[in-house]
């Protein structure tokens, strides 16, 4: 698939998951492959698209968890304060929708097992694809100086400074 397919079919999925805030209370949804790799987002840019994708991984190592003792993982709610995150399992992937405040659950699993059909085939489709080629180091990763901290993986930054 070239980038320009991957770029159309993310698109497209995008455009299937911003139906989902039809339903009041969902926030934003995104959704990975079961490498854990972000096919497509509609959630706000405060969550970058690492982040999401970590999150992906993360959310499929509880899949596992469940699969390794012989069940399989359809739907879970987390549950964080007054956030919750939605997962359904889909074919090749994983979509997880984040939830904030009250929420109709029946209308929640309607939305989330229409979206997830219309979506499967596209997520299906990205993961029987190689991963793209990684992208070039970024300038100020590259620049960082003693003291610096250039944006190591799995090192989080607060207002600029690197926190463990």
């Amino acid at each position: 698939m070239t980038g320009t397919e991957a770029r159309a079919l993310s698109e497209t999925v995008r455009g299937t998951l911003a139906t989902l805030k039809d339903v009041a209370g969902i926030t934003g949804s995104f959704v990975c492959t079961n490498e854990g790799r972000l096919v497509a987002r509609e959630i706000p840019a405060l969550f970058e698209d690492a982040v999401l994708s970590e999150a992906g991984n993360r959310l499929l190592r509880v899949s596992e968890t469940f699969a390794s003792n012989g069940d399989e993982l359809e739907t879970a709610v987390i549950r964080y304060g007054d956030h919750r995150l939605f997962l359904k399992s889909i074919t090749g992937g994983l979509l997880c929708i984040v939830v904030s405040g009250p929420v109709n659950m029946p209308a929640l699993r309607m939305a989330a097992n229409l979206v997830g059909r219309r979506i499967s085939p596209a997520v299906a489709r990205t993961q029987a694809e190689p991963p793209p080629e990684a992208a070039p180091a970024r300038p100020d990763v590259a620049q960082a100086g003693p003291g610096r901290s250039g944006g190591i993986p799995g090192m989080r930054r607060f207002r600029g400074r690197a926190v463990e």
